[in-house]
């Protein structure tokens, strides 16, 4: 796999909180230092904040509708539950663990349970043009000015070419996040029901906990058919209305892709085909994971795997439901992407038939982060060297574990907080600066690495000495909704 800087073009712009929740202009890198060093804010954001236009918290997209589509178009469901809905007597995945402990020997039947439980569901939300909005899945608001039309998909993330096995041209991914009526009973608690509850949200240490039984799934899309790379031959498809995104080598004169959106350019909105590479599943149990209380799955597309459907031939990846605080293996098959696998990673589990585009890039000793995630940071400085060949620095857990209010610390493991970069040896250019990250084992490092539960914010205090709200491992509220809430706040104070 050739080297390349990973670059999330879903933020070009960071927000670091204040203690009062509105961005601290002391403590914001610049676009430059900013761009491509993290995935989950936007640009978009820092615009609304400047802009003085008022802005809707309900707002499905800002995009116009397309005329020349036939099929239904997305429609925000945010009449969450005022109720939290009933558990059932046993979740299927229950069943697998017979209401006991996920472990390596069962996590591929536990993720499979997963699947079949959203099956029916995802199934029609993939296929069915005309099916309209699932009542029974919801989700957040506020990021009308993020989500196209079609889908209310948005930018996930960015990757240069050669970041993925096989892949010769730059591609960019768009995520859909959905919540199930468990889990939107959460989101009611914190953004209410209305248009001045959600201007006034609730973040509170009980408010923001999910219930347990919560199911929260996201698709991730890439712009690359099997043509352009070759591990999406047959993948599912999504059609998208939005503007070609800067870095999407898909969307050029290069493709071989149809309908990869190169007739349109960065301001004017045009049909793009996406198609699917991931797919996340997350569960609160308790039970099965009484650190965390949570486990999260992936899934990835598989070309060469059995079935009637693509949906069939998204095959588990893995699953994990902790940390391994005491497994630290400073190898370098631990560190220099690709990783091999630590079998003592016993809150881990990794499909090792996977196909090898989606286990090039886990996390820390094969710690479970899919291709979408960006566990690896190529290149990086840490521990006072620089690795050109860069670090698996993180997992999904590992990164989740920083969804808190205020946000007082960066998604990944770096060394400072506002996160620093450095030119690389000799170079001085420092448009190439990567991040530097904390040194790998080092307390800071570790720390993303424990294994707590939703209720423990990772810190650090605020400037006033308070500790941030945790948010349960909530990356789309914490490091969407807020900072477009906040943004919104922010464009209208007189």
């Amino acid at each position: 796999m050739k080297n390349v800087a990973l670059k999330y073009l879903s933020l070009s712009f960071i927000f670091y909180f204040s203690p009062m929740g509105l961005a601290d202009d002391s403590t914001q890198m610049s676009l430059k230092e900013a761009a491509g060093k993290s995935p989950f804010l936007t640009l978009t954001a820092e615009h609304l904040a400047e802009s003085k236009s008022p802005i809707h918290p309900f707002e499905n997209s800002a995009l116009p509708k397309p005329e020349n589509y036939k099929g239904s178009f997305f429609e925000l469901n945010h009449n969450y539950p005022s109720v939290l809905p009933p558990r059932a007597k046993q979740y299927p995945w229950e069943k697998v663990t017979q209401k006991g402990l996920i472990t390596q020997q069962n996590a591929m039947q536990y993720v499979q349970a997963i699947k079949d439980y959203v099956a029916d569901d995802m199934r029609k939300i993939l296929f069915d043009k005309s099916a309209g909005n699932n009542k029974n899945w919801y989700q957040s608001i506020w990021l009308g000015t993020e989500r196209e039309p079609i889908h209310g998909a948005y930018v996930g993330s960015g990757f240069p070419a050669g970041t993925l096995t096989e892949q010769t041209l730059d591609l960019t991914t768009y995520v859909y996040v959905l919540y199930d009526k468990r889990a939107a009973t959460t989101l009611g608690n914190i953004w209410g029901r209305d248009k001045q509850s959600a201007m006034s949200p609730t973040i509170t240490k009980e408010s923001t906990q999910y219930a347990e039984g919560s199911v929260i799934v996201k698709y991730a899309f890439v712009t690359a058919c099997g043509a352009d790379w070759a591990p999406m031959d047959n993948a599912a498809v999504w059609q998208i209305y939005a503007p070609v995104n800067v870095n999407n080598g898909s969307a050029t004169a290069q493709s071989k892709c149809k309908n990869n959106g190169s007739k349109g350019d960065t301001s004017t909105p045009v049909l793009t085909n996406l198609y699917l590479m991931q797919f996340d599943l997350i569960v609160k149990d308790s039970v099965a994971s009484p650190d965390t209380g949570w486990v999260f799955a992936t899934l990835v597309y598989d070309k060469g795997a059995k079935g009637k459907d693509a949906w069939d031939k998204m095959i588990p990846l893995g699953a994990t439901w902790g940390g391994n605080p005491n497994v630290v293996n400073l190898k370098p098959e631990a560190l220099t992407p690709p990783v091999t696998v630590n079998p003592a990673l016993t809150e881990n589990w990794i499909n090792l038939k996977s196909p090898t585009y989606a286990r090039s890039t886990l996390g820390w000793d094969g710690r479970l982060s899919g291709p979408n995630d960006g566990a690896v940071v190529t290149p990086a400085w840490t521990g006072g060297k620089y690795y050109h060949k860069g670090i698996a620095s993180t997992g999904c857990l590992a990164c989740h574990s920083s969804a808190q209010y205020p946000m007082t610390s960066f998604l990944l493991p770096t060394s400072t907080y506002p996160p620093q970069t450095l030119a690389p040896p000799l170079s001085g250019d420092a448009n190439a600066a990567p991040l530097v990250l904390s040194e790998p084992g080092g307390s800071l490092w570790m720390e993303r690495f424990q294994s707590h539960s939703g209720t423990t914010a990772l810190g650090p205090q605020t400037s006033d000495g308070k500790m941030p709200v945790a948010l349960d491992y909530d990356m789309v509220t914490a490091f969407k909704a807020i900072p477009m809430w906040q943004a919104a706040m922010k464009a209208n104070q007189p």
